[in-house]
């Protein structure tokens, strides 16, 4: 009896399999038709109607339902339905799947899982984040490696966490309930040549100890196998994670394979804030006023091919992001230019969006290459009026103060002329006819 029911679940599985499989294969056209037989919903874009009718598959997978999907699978191939366990998935899908459900169930009845390559480990570089200082190595770079001809790949991964690190994740979780120790994935290109960015794969999903991990991603909607086009962030696994025992951590890496190769990291990691990452730049990078004034009789030192000679160069007080009066000056170190822009403003500008690009001359400038100018912070502190200063060839500066502009209307002497009917049709001011400016009022009746 059990024996009976363990084989007929198996079947049932295979049967749920394979119809998803089917699903995976099917145009718009198919889907909509299959949607509209079980009475859901067949409107929306292609993964929509996708991960609608795999969700079909998993609460209502009734034997009219599964010979609805062999007879369009049949008709689409141009095949008779058979058996469903002997349905294999059809030439890879080419449409735009990307929800993380619908690419989890891309795999076969028999998914073959992949500890990756390590060939290419501890060589691929990524680029640092300022946010996150890393505490450990949980798993070098290691390469995904595609492990059948499927459109939608499968590799695991597992790691265990000792007791010190398990402590650190434990005690980093605040009152709150903001995680400072994270385990971070980052996920590359497997380019050695050059420090790489996180870059995620086209269908990427992942589950950690067979449980969905939700991350933000940005998928193009009508290009099959396009990687996301805004920048890519890590992705927090902490919440997952087993910590109550010393048993390993699973990892399972879903991805669409289009011929570019991938590398995936773990690495444990701490969290900081706008603020620590001020106050350390404040504490370490702060240039002595004497580095900017060189720099400025450099700039106004005649050159022998220039006939014009500069004699005075301004420079705005103001931030260029949020048109305030600059806090904190800094640069970059391979800035050209004196003016410096508001570093607490481009920090939390950079951990929302980080992009780390001058706001003045629009080039690179990464966190660690930011300093703060001593000069600006005592010329700030001398002149708390001025919104610019006017450097001369010495060094020396003089504050330019903002010019007051006068005041619309205040003060103004005018005369009220009123509309009469008179024969000539002219106005006419009796009462102050030397008035500094004449106004008709055309609200008075006349």
């Amino acid at each position: 009896e059990k024996q009976r029911e363990r084989r007929q679940g198996q079947k049932k599985m295979a049967e749920q399999s394979a119809a998803k499989n089917m699903i995976l294969g099917f145009r718009v056209s198919e889907l909509q038709v299959l949607l509209g037989f079980a009475g859901r919903n067949k409107s929306g874009l292609k993964h929509e109607l996708v991960s609608r009718a795999l969700q079909l598959v998993r609460t209502n997978c009734s034997s009219e339902i599964l010979k609805k999907i062999q007879d369009l699978h049949a008709h689409r191939y141009s095949t008779r339905p058979t058996n469903t366990q002997c349905q294999q998935l059809p030439p890879a899908p080419t449409f735009p799947l990307h929800s993380s459900e619908a690419a989890l169930n891309a795999r076969t009845s028999a998914p073959i899982c992949h500890t990756g390559k390590t060939d290419t480990k501890s060589n691929v570089r990524l680029t640092k984040l300022p946010f996150y200082e890393i505490l450990d190595d949980l798993m070098k770079p290691t390469e995904l490696v595609p492990t059948t001809s499927e459109r939608i790949q499968e590799n695991q991964f597992s790691f265990t966490l000792t007791d010190k690190q398990r402590e650190q994740i434990i005690s980093g979780c605040s009152k709150n309930g903001v995680q400072s120790i994270q385990v971070q994935l980052r996920i590359c290109h497997s380019n050695t040549t050059i420090i790489q960015e996180d870059q995620y794969p086209p269908y990427l999903s992942v589950k950690v100890n067979s449980r969905v991990c939700p991350f933000t991603s940005y998928f193009s909607s009508n290009k099959p196998g396009v990687e996301p086009k805004r920048p890519c962030r890590p992705i927090d696994i902490t919440p997952l994670l087993n910590l109550t025992s010393r048993g390993a951590n699973y990892l399972n890496i879903f991805w669409g394979h289009f011929a570019k190769r991938y590398s995936v990291i773990l690495y444990l990691v701490k969290q900081h804030i706008v603020a620590e990452l001020l106050h350390k730049l404040q504490v370490n990078e702060t240039r002595a006023p004497e580095i900017s004034r060189e720099l400025i009789r450099r700039k106004l030192r005649l050159e022998p091919d220039n006939d014009i000679t500069t004699t005075g160069l301004r420079v705005s007080l103001m931030c260029s992001l949020g048109k305030i009066r600059l806090s904190v000056p800094c640069r970059s170190i391979t800035c050209r230019h004196l003016q410096c822009f508001d570093a607490e403003l481009y920090i939390q500008m950079n951990e929302k969006k980080p992009t780390w690009m001058c706001p003045v001359c629009d080039n690179p400038a990464p966190y660690e290459l930011l300093f703060v100018d001593q000069l600006f912070l005592d010329i700030l502190k001398e002149c708390e009026e001025a919104t610019e200063v006017q450097f001369k060839d010495d060094g020396s500066w003089t504050s330019i103060k903002p010019e007051k502009q006068p005041q619309k209307n205040s003060g103004l002497k005018y005369s009220v002329v009123e509309l009469e009917d008179t024969g000539n049709n002219q106005f006419s001011n009796p009462a102050n006819s030397k008035s500094d400016m004449d106004v008709i009022d055309l609200t008075i009746d006349c």
